[in-house]
């Protein structure tokens, strides 16, 4: 392999792990069992702290716990640092998550700790641990701000979500 050729697959190792991140993200946050069990080899697994689950397994318990205790859910990943070595990876990715259930909302900063590899030309998440840094909670309001009161266009679960439409449509 050229250096041209090991530069291009960095950057493309690169952007498919960054669409994990996003995937599982976005996976959890609309409570999509089949995309968020989708960034996990089969084999893969989920230590989240209180639970340590095969991935599929993890897909369907935290996305049914979503959908049952919280009003809504939103992660966001900044810091991401990746570290390739052929078809293995490793990674450090930082997550705030904010969460509305039980008349509360928590704000928790964190870090997933992940193992990534390639098989057959596709990188996939083999662990991930969730690594829990700071919290914090306050009283929930579910309050919009009055400028966005009178708003048609609320987040929720499912089809339920305006971007369902937007998806259903592409």
């Amino acid at each position: 392999m050229t250096h041209d050729q090991r530069t291009i697959d960095m950057l493309a190792s690169r952007a498919a792990i960054h669409d994990l991140a996003m995937a599982y993200c976005r996976g959890v946050d609309r409570a999509d069992a089949a995309l968020l069990a989708s960034v996990f080899w089969e084999d893969g697994i989920m230590d989240a702290g209180l639970m340590t689950a095969p991935a599929p397994q993890f897909a369907q318990a935290i996305t049914a716990y979503c959908r049952e205790n919280m009003d809504g859910c939103f992660h966001a990943i900044s810091n991401e640092w990746v570290r390739i070595d052929g078809d293995r990876a490793v990674g450090e990715l930082y997550v705030v998550a904010h969460v509305s259930a039980g008349g509360q909302d928590v704000t928790t900063g964190g870090r997933y700790l992940d193992r990534y590899e390639r098989r057959g030309g596709v990188w996939k998440i083999a662990l991930r641990t969730f690594v829990a840094d700071w919290n914090e909670a306050r009283p929930a309001s579910m309050a919009l701000d009055p400028i966005y009161e009178a708003g048609r266009n609320r987040g929720g679960w499912g089809d339920a979500d305006p971007v369902a439409a937007l998806w259903r449509g592409a």
